[in-house]
């Protein structure tokens, strides 16, 4: 689940819903705790106000190494939004930074780990270090006017309005963004409308030179097939919905 409101900054009712739908989803029913990556204390403290405190454990960005994605100590990992989106935690560069654990954050969510990562604001490769591409398309999004998808609806993540908000995506399949994601909010139209907030379907990564990394050719495959179909994504029918590393455990 990636998104451009920087929920952690600000906090409103509304943000802190979209925030605990999102974490929900991205645990996937797991009890373990959740690790935030946040130079600050802003998306140590959203996070920790939706599932205890104590269920919560804090890096900053210098203090990650490939060890620290274990899927038996962790249910997901937050990334915390970056510094440009005016008052966040996260410095430019932070996605880049992770790109570097590629191979553990896939093994991480071929486990059954979820991600959130919060807004990339200025930041183009805000993005990377998920297991699909997610190019960061920018922009200046309104404070309001947004809008719930059909899949926002099913996995119960509601738009949110009121805050000041950092980056769009593109459609899914277009401009650098896997062809897999699917946009669970959008600007204006909860069909057509710019895309804002997006999730990825799980399921198992594979690549053609067997390694588990975010090269070219490299496929989720998803089992069973529960996506949630929209006008602008109708060719990806039988995809399954999940979010960055809500894949089912391999049997």
């Amino acid at each position: 689940m990636l998104t451009g409101h920087d929920n952690d900054f600000h906090q409103s009712s509304n943000a802190v819903a979209a925030a605990s739908g999102a974490l929900s989803f991205v645990r996937n029913g797991s009890t373990l705790p959740v690790l935030v990556i946040d130079n600050g204390s802003q998306a140590t403290s959203l996070v920790g106000g939706i599932v205890g405190a104590a269920n919560v454990v804090a890096r900053t960005v210098g203090a990650v190494t490939a060890a620290t994605f274990n899927p038996s100590l962790y249910s997901a990992f937050v990334v915390a939004s970056i510094t440009t989106c005016g008052g966040c935690d996260n410095p430019v560069g932070t996605g880049t930074t992770l790109a570097g654990f590629s191979g553990a954050i896939a093994a991480f969510f071929n486990a059954g780990r979820g991600i959130y990562g919060l807004a990339g604001a200025t930041d183009s490769a805000a993005y990377a270090y998920v297991p699909q591409a997610a190019t960061n398309a920018g922009g200046s999004p309104p404070s309001s006017g947004f809008v719930t998808t059909a899949a926002g609806t099913t996995l119960g993540i509601p738009a949110v309005n009121g805050d000041a908000t950092h980056n769009f995506f593109n459609e899914p399949g277009t401009g650098g963004l896997s062809a897999l994601y699917q946009v669970t909010e959008r600007l204006g139209n909860a069909t057509t409308g710019t895309p804002e907030t997006i999730a990825l379907a799980g399921g198992t990564i594979t690549c053609p030179d067997g390694t588990v990394s975010t090269g070219e050719g490299c496929v989720i495959t998803v089992d069973p097939p529960t996506r949630v179909p929209e006008p602008m994504s109708i060719a990806l029918l039988g995809v399954g919905l999940a979010a960055v590393g809500v894949a089912r455990r391999r049997k």
